[in-house]
Parts: structure tokens; C-alpha cells; sequence
């Protein structure tokens, strides 16, 4: 051995024993560093425990949903019911809740006591879950015709009841040991808005307390829709005033006060959707009220609470704040009830007299409440109007299918003759909201609009009772007796109403644009007003010919009106565009917020409009089966008001925007033979003006007849694959090997089925930015979604993931079987904020990967409305996602065609197809990316 060898020996064991104290030294101080917890630390954790709680008890009381509709099948037709097994409750939380030791002695005392009853509890509740689960595997069902399980039902639901109140108990514990710690200061920004969030957070706890959910949706409760309304109209307050002190907030918390914000105007849409939904048809049993329930569970705990959840993380380092808690599901197990519900006879709405008002120059502009609240008033006319339309469709579709049953003798022969306007609702919420805001209207403005607008109420719930007669009388076929006379009064009465709404409306818009023009502009010489007020004179002169054309269609007037002014008004627009818009950024046709494109296509619509006003023939002594004035209407609404009322979206400046106009041809009655009693009217509005369509989507399809559209089948190019094997690499998480059976077809007819194809793993990406709010983008895209679901399979699942501001998994996948959850969720899509593409597409692509189904059809849907920046990350992602059979198709949205770059790379990277979707289109689009693979063996 050298003597480098002996040196070396004698040095080891001194070195390994340095090495040995040095790991303990460091281990002890890694350990007494790890209990040294703040207050806030050890309550947080009690929170998380909570909140694990929370889940816990969601997916018991998702379990029973789902174990009670198949109930509810075996009783009428007996057959096997299923029930899943659960796993072992998780414990973690629980144990890691009571480790803590940032608190005294004493207050851990009282906190341990009170979550070890509350985990009893949530044991007891586990356990009757597997006695359910244990009594269905064992049939027992069978054998006592389900009297043990309505037994465990009724338990849990006593045990769901003492759950919630037990939660609540013990939060309100972890409150008062926080403030302790952490008192409340008004000074301070976190602390300030921490307690604005908590009033608000509040207020959806005390709906959620007081809103029923049905295990039966059978019953027929009365859901109390007055505590939702009040619970908007106070949210609305609160949305007002919310982020007084977000200025004084560090990035990235000042962010989340944003997403709260986002969060809670999302909540307050499924209240606003529940009051306006809540139909004398979904009056009939508890799904509606279902529905509410859980949609505002939903975005309160997943939307709301997660926004909070996210400031308090990010608000760590500058002020250690309490995690809030989460919302446990309730329920109720009622009796079904079988009684119909009496129809009354409506009454004739209460009409009053017009009160006079002269406006006076304002010293300064308008305030923001101020003009949102004139706001308000045109988007009630707009929605009063677009629901109105849908009416007059109805009724006009009725009264051509109720003269093949007008003789006795051959109505035999038909089908039944039947009437439904669920898919009418009205505007209540808005028409509440309006109310609520007029208080920021001068004085002595406000008592005439708001009673012309009480009117225009009173009107629609006329209307509504109308057809809710209408549909008991054709539901008992009462026709049969009379011989159509109450319907005959029925629809004469309508058209009386149609006739006087659009007249009152009218008067309503003008005044509102008196009090508007009261005010003086913050800034008369910005691009916004210049060419806002532009644009306004000249629609103002597309609506008076409108009506010219609408009065010699009535044979009022003895010639068309001229177009003139028409033609001059569009050169001037087109020839002063560039110093009208100066300074405004030009983004290009394929970018919604692009200021130009509504200016532009203004001033060429105007053009066409002229044109065709020109050619306008006078009526024949027979009419056709679709009047001459219906193109007028909609070219009107949607390629006139649309563009003006886009652009004052868009601008920066307050611009009113524009009320629509109705139909007033589209339900055609000979002179009146109405007994139904109509009250006596004296005109108030000086002006004539139609009903309205709201935002119709884009062009008509062909109709028949009877007014119902023709079937239209585009001819379309469908992917052409090969059948072939794919080795999977590593796409996000995994490797898999999997042979792929694709569809290889040229054009074809698409069939109506989803028989014969592969299942299907469909995450559809869509893009709820604000630019989406168009009657030919968001509106169409649901339409084109709610097409497929009928189709849809159980093995087939369904995903939706949107991205506005932040991308987000806005439906998990789905089954197929469950559509009700789907049209939910596609139900309360809105469109607002900026668009994320990037991170939708790659939150998408994650969503594909992990619920891949090997042999299926898996395929991301992305539907847009223009182009956005894409990274070079995520078109190396698509590709490496086609390769490994997880394929992105297109889908376009908007007036005009996009031809973007980027959009056309990610079809091709992706292999999938590029589609613009149109009104014509549109129910089929889905359909052939859901047929895009047959079945194994087909």
C-alpha cells in the first residue's frame, strides 16, 4: 500500500462521520423548519380538509342523480339497475388538518373536537354510499321492490342536510380564530377586497341555501324564482362597486380580482338564464329547477371559489389570507305529482297613458350608470323583439297546419294539430335589471320610460298567456268542438298585440334617444363619436325607407320611397372612412375587434339595400307563401342594425346602439272576427315600426309551405384517411401502440346515425371572446353542437374546453348518455373577454390525450370567429398530436369567409378539415367530424 493508500484510509471514517453529523444537523433543521406553520398555514389546512369534504359528499350526491334515474326507469319498466363502487374515503386532509401546530393550545382544542365529529360524520355518510352500492350489487331491489334503498335515501338526505350545517359550523370556527390573527383593515387593499369577495361569496351561499334540488324531477314544486331574482338584482350591485382597491393590488393577484370579477358576471348569467327559463313548461316538473341548482353549484365552486382560491395563493407573500370554502350539495326527495296544472284565461295587458317630458341640455356628459342604464332599455326592446319573432314563427307555422283541420272530416286524416312555444322565453331578467338601473335616469326623464317599458311588459306576459291557452286548447283538442273560433280570437288578438308592441316600442327607442342626446359627448372630436355619428344618420335613413317600403307593401303609400339619400350617405361614409376612423387601429376582416369592418360593411350594405329597394314590386291580389317584405327584415336587422350596433360594442366612446325591427307581414290574418276582448287603444307613438328579430342568424333556409325548412345537405369533402397503424410516442403523459380504422370517403350524403362508426372522443375548443357575440358565431355554434347531441351515443364522450381571457375545461368529458349535462353547459356559453388561443389549443390537447379511446374517433373541434397569434410550440403539439391520431379540425365563423394563415396550418398540421360554418350548414358540420372514423370491422 503506497503512502497516498494510508493517508487515504485513515481520512475516510473521519470524513464519512463529518458527512453523517452534517445530514442530521440538516434533516433537523429541514423538520423544525417544516412545523413551524403560521395561524393562517394550520387554518388553511383545515379549510383544504373542508373542502376535500365537499367532494367527497359532491360525488355521493352525483351518484344518487345518476342511481335515481335508473330508479325511476325500473319502476315503470323493471329491469338491472347499476351502481359503480367508490373507493376508500381519503384521509389525508383529514389527518394533515389536525398535524397542524401554528395555533394555541386551546384553539386547536376546540377545532380538533369539531372536525373529528364532522369526520364521523362524513364516515357515516361514506358508509351508507357502499350500503347503497352493496344493496344494488346484491339485487336486493328486486327482492323488496326498493324499500331498503328509499330507506338510505332518505338517511343521506338527512345526513347531506346535517353535513352542510355542520361545514358551515365549523368554517364560521376557522373565521373567528382568523380575524383574530388577522384583523380587518379598510386601509389595506388585500384585506379589502378578500372582504368584498366574501359578501359576494356570501350572497350565492344564501341562494344555494334556499334553492331546492328534486331527486324526482317528476314533482312540481313551486321554485321560488323570486329569491333568484332577488339574488340578480342585489349580484348586480355588488358587480357595480366590486375592485375599488384592485389598483393598489400586486401582479399576479390583481389579475385574479379580474377572474373573480368574470366569475361572478358567470354566475349571474345562470340567474339570469334560470328566471328567464323558468317557462310555463319547465314549470311542469323540477329539471329546471335541477338545472339552476347545479349550474350555480358548478360555477360557484369551480368558477367563483377557484378565482378566490387563486388570490389567496398569489396574495401570500404580501398578506397571508384565509381559503374560502366550498358549497356541499343538498336535495330533496319529493313525490311525483300528476295533476294538471289549471290554465286561466289571460287577461288583456294594462295599458297606460303616455306622460309627456321635454329634455334640457345636460351640463356634462352622461355618467357610466347614466348611459348603461339607457343601455339597458334598447338590449330589453332587442330581446323583447327577438322572442317576439320566435312567437309570430309559431304562430305563423300553426295557423298554416290548422287549415288542413278545419273540416271536421278531414282533419282525421292528418297528424294531431299541436302547439308548444317552449323555446319562447321572456326577457324578465332584463326587464328587472332595467327597473333596477333606471334610478341613474334624471328624474325627470325616468317616470315616462319606465312606464312605456311596464307596458311593453305588460304586452308579453299577454302574449305568453295567449299561447299557453293556446297550447291546452290544441293539447285537448277543443277544435274539434268550436270549430278554431277561440283560436281564430286567439291569433287576431296577436296580431292586434304584434301591431301595437311595434308601435309603442318605437316611441319607447326615441325617447330614449332624446334623453341620450341630452347629454353633451366626453369627446366630440374622437374617431369613435365622428364615426359613430356617421354611421347612426345613416341607418337613420335605411330605416326610413324601411318603413317607406313596409307602407307601400301595405298599400299605404302609392310609391316606393327613394333611395337617393341612400346612395349619397354610403359614398360619403366610404369616402370620409379614413378621416372618420383616424387613429383607430385597422386589425383586419378576420379579427372581430377590428373597428373598420362594421364601417365598411355598413356603407356597402346600404348600397344593397337601395338596390333592392329598387326592384320591389307591388303585391298581387294573392300573396306568396313567404311575403316579399321578410328579405327586407332581415337584411335590415342583420346586415344594417348588426353593423352599427357592432361598432358601438367595439368603441370607446358611448355610442346608444340601434333597436331592431319586426316583421309585421309574418302572421297574415283576414279582417278581425274576434270575440276575445281587446281593450280600446289610443296610438302613443307617432311612428309606425315592425317587431323584431333580434340578431336573426345570417340568411333564411328555403321553407315550405307550412314554413318549415327544407332539408339542406352541403356537399362537403370528407378527411381521407387510410387505415393504418400509428406508433404512439409520447404525446403529453404516455405511449401507446394502437391500430386506427379511419374512414376513407369522398363527398357523400350524411346519415342521420352514429351507428357503425367508432366511438367518439370529441373535445370541441371554442373561442367565448367577446367578438364571438354575433347571431352567426356563438349562437350558431350552439345550434351546430345541440344537432349532434341527439345522436350521440353512450360510448361516445364529449368535452368542451373554451377559451376567453383564460382557457378553462368548461365540461369534462361526457358521455353521450347524458345530454341534459351537455346542453347545459353549451346553454350557459357567453361570450366575453379576449381570446387565449395558444392555451385553449394546448389545455385541449391534454384533455384528447388523457381520455383517448383506442380505436376511436379522437378529434379536437376548434370553432372561431378570426385568426390569433399561434406559437411555434403549439403547431409542433398539433402535429405530433396527427401523428399520433389525435386530429384538429377547423371551424369558422362570421359574415364573411376567413382565409387567415394560421387557422389554415392548424387544420393541415392537425388533418382535419377547414370549414366555414353558415346558417345552412350548420346542422351538419359536427355530424361529419362524428362520422369521420367507422367502426372496427366496417
Amino acid at each position: 500500500m503506497t503512502p497516498y493508500n494510508d493517508h487515504l484510509a485513515v481520512f475516510q471514517p473521519a470524513m464519512h462521520l463529518r458527512f453523517r453529523l452534517l445530514f442530521l444537523l440538516v434533516s433537523a433543521f429541514g423538520t423544525a423548519s417544516a412545523q413551524q406553520e403560521t395561524p393562517q398555514q394550520s387554518l388553511n389546512q383545515y379549510v383544504a380538509f373542508l373542502n376535500q369534504s365537499v367532494e367527497a359528499v359532491t360525488r355521493r350526491f352525483q351518484m344518487l342523480q345518476t342511481y335515481q334515474a335508473d330508479v325511476a326507469r325500473y319502476r315503470e319498466k323493471p329491469d338491472l339497475i347499476r351502481l359503480p363502487s367508490s373507493g376508500p374515503l381519503e384521509e389525508f386532509y383529514y389527518h394533515k388538518a389536525l398535524a397542524g401546530n401554528g395555533l394555541t393550545a386551546t384553539e386547536k382544542k376546540e377545532l380538533t373536537a369539531s372536525t373529528q365529529v364532522f369526520w364521523q360524520l362524513l364516515t357515516r355518510i361514506d358508509q351508507a354510499g357502499k350500503s347503497l352500492e352493496t344493496y344494488v350489487r346484491l339485487k336486493d331491489y328486486q327482492r323488496d321492490n326498493l324499500e331498503q334503498s328509499d330507506e338510505l335515501i332518505s338517511s343521506m338526505q338527512a345526513m347531506f342536510r346535517q353535513f352542510r350545517r355542520d361545514k358551515d359550523a365549523l368554517y364560521k370556527q376557522i373565521q373567528r380564530i382568523y380575524h383574530r390573527y388577522q384583523p380587518y383593515q379598510a386601509s389595506n387593499a388585500y384585506l379589502y377586497t378578500e372582504r368584498e369577495m366574501d359578501i359576494a361569496v356570501l350572497s350565492q351561499y344564501q341562494l344555494l341555501d334556499s334553492l331546492p334540488y328534486y331527486l324526482n324531477e317528476n314533482s312540481r314544486p313551486n321554485w321560488p324564482v323570486t329569491l333568484v331574482q332577488q339574488s340578480m338584482l342585489t349580484d348586480e350591485q355588488l358587480i357595480a362597486r366590486f375592485g375599488k382597491m384592485q389598483a393598489s393590488i400586486g401582479y399576479p393577484a390583481f389579475d385574479m380580482v379580474n377572474s373573480f370579477r368574470t366569475a361572478l358576471r358567470s354566475v349571474q348569467a345562470v340567474k339570469r338564464s334560470g328566471i328567464d327559463d323558468n317557462t310555463f313548461a319547465a314549470q311542469q316538473s323540477a329539471q329546471h329547477g335541477n338545472n339552476v341548482y347545479l349550474s350555480l353549484l358548478n360555477y360557484v365552486n369551480n368558477d367563483l371559489l377557484a378565482s378566490y382560491q387563486a388570490f389567496v395563493d398569489y396574495s401570500r407573500s404580501a398578506k397571508p389570507l384565509l381559503s374560502p370554502v366550498k358549497v356541499s350539495p343538498v336535495f330533496t326527495v319529493a313525490s311525483p305529482v300528476t295533476t294538471t296544472q289549471a290554465v286561466a284565461q289571460t287577461r288583456p295587458f294594462i295599458d297606460k297613458p303616455l306622460i309627456a317630458f321635454t329634455t334640457k341640455r345636460a351640463a356634462a356628459p352622461a355618467s357610466k350608470a347614466t348611459f348603461q342604464a339607457l343601455t339597458r332599455y334598447v338590449a330589453f326592446i332587442n330581446e323583447s323583439l327577438r322572442q317576439m319573432h320566435q312567437l309570430q314563427v309559431l304562430l305563423r307555422n300553426y295557423a298554416s297546419s290548422a287549415a288542413y283541420h278545419r273540416d271536421p272530416t278531414q282533419s282525421q286524416q292528418h297528424a294531431r294539430l299541436a302547439y308548444s312555444h317552449e323555446e319562447v322565453k321572456l326577457p324578465v331578467s332584463a326587464y328587472q335589471l332595467l327597473m333596477s338601473n333606471s334610478q341613474n335616469i334624471p328624474g325627470a326623464y325616468r317616470p315616462s320610460i319606465h312606464a312605456q317599458a311596464e307596458v311593453l311588459m305588460n304586452m308579453l306576459n299577454e302574449m305568453d298567456g295567449l299561447s299557453i291557452e293556446l297550447t291546452t286548447y290544441t293539447a285537448q283538442k277543443q277544435y274539434l268542438q268550436d270549430r278554431f273560433s277561440y283560436s281564430d280570437a286567439i291569433l287576431d288578438r296577436y296580431a292586434y298585440l304584434f301591431d301595437a308592441f311595434d308601435q309603442k316600442k318605437e316611441q319607447l327607442y326615441r325617447d330614449v334617444r332624446r334623453i341620450f342626446d341630452s347629454y353633451p359627448t366626453a369627446n366630440p372630436a374622437s374617431s369613435w363619436n365622428l364615426a359613430g355619428k356617421a354611421m347612426l344618420k345613416t341607418l337613420d335613413d335605411n330605416t326610413d325607407v324601411l318603413f317607406g317600403v313596409k307602407s307601400f307593401l301595405k298599400l299605404e303609400a302609392a310609391q316606393l320611397p327613394t333611395t337617393d339619400k341612400l346612395t349619397a350617405n354610403a359614398r360619403t361614409l366610404m369616402a370620409d372612412e379614413y378621416t372618420n376612423l383616424k387613429g383607430l387601429q385597422r386589425l383586419g376582416r378576420s379579427n372581430g375587434l377590428c373597428p373598420y369592418s362594421p364601417y365598411e360593411d355598413l356603407a356597402d350594405n346600404t348600397l344593397r339595400f337601395a338596390d333592392i329597394t329598387r326592384k320591389v314590386k307591388p303585391l298581387l291580389a294573392t300573396l306568396p307563401d313567404r311575403h316579399p317584405y321578410e328579405s327586407f327584415y332581415y337584411f335590415y336587422n342583420n346586415e344594417l342594425v348588426y353593423e352599427y350596433n357592432k361598432f358601438t360594442e367595439l368603441a370607446k366612446d358611448n355610442l346608444l346602439p340601434a333597436v331592431n325591427q319586426p316583421d309585421v307581414f309574418l302572421l297574415r290574418r283576414p279582417e278581425a272576427t274576434s270575440t276575445l276582448p281587446i281593450p280600446p287603444r289610443t296610438p302613443t307613438a307617432p311612428t309606425n315600426e315592425p317587431v323584431t328579430a333580434g340578431k336573426p342568424s345570417g340568411n333564411v333556409p328555403a321553407q315550405d309551405a307550412i314554413g318549415k325548412p327544407k332539408a339542406n345537405v352541403p356537399e362537403r369533402t370528407m378527411i381521407r384517411h387510410d387505415t393504418l397503424v400509428v406508433e404512439r410516442t409520447k404525446l403529453i403523459e404516455r405511449t401507446r401502440t394502437d391500430t386506427v380504422y379511419i374512414d376513407r370517403g369522398l363527398q357523400r350524403e350524411v346519415p342521420n346515425t352514429l351507428a357503425g362508426f367508432a366511438a367518439n372522443n370529441m373535445v370541441l375548443l371554442l373561442d367565448v371572446s367577446a367578438s364571438m357575440d354575433s347571431p352567426v358565431k356563438l349562437p350558431l355554434l350552439k345550434r351546430s353542437i345541440k344537432s349532434l347531441l341527439t345522436l350521440l351515443r353512450p360510448e361516445d364522450q364529449l368535452s368542451i374546453v373554451v377559451y376567453s381571457g383564460k382557457a378553462k375545461v368548461a365540461l369534462k368529458p361526457t358521455s353521450g348518455a347524458n345530454t341534459a349535462e351537455i346542453t347545459r353547459v353549451i346553454d350557459a356559453l357567453q361570450s366575453s373577454g379576449d381570446t387565449d388561443g395558444n392555451g385553449g389549443i394546448q389545455l385541449a390537447y391534454k384533455v384528447a390525450d388523457k381520455h383517448y379511446i383506442r380505436g376511436g374517433n379522437n378529434r379536437i373541434i376548434l370553432a372561431t370567429d378570426g385568426e390569433f397569434p399561434v406559437s411555434d410550440d403549439v403547431f409542433q403539439l398539433i402535429s405530433d398530436g396527427a401523428r399520433q391520431d389525435i386530429y384538429l379540425t377547423v371551424f369558422t365563423f362570421g359574415r364573411n369567409k376567413l382565409t387567415g394563415q394560421n387557422l389554415t396550418r392548424l387544420s393541415q398540421l392537425g388533418k382535419g378539415t377547414f370549414t366555414h360554418v353558415t346558417p345552412e350548414n350548420a346542422n351538419l358540420q359536427l355530424i361529419q367530424e362524428a362520422q369521420a372514423k367507422t367502426a372496427r370491422g366496417k
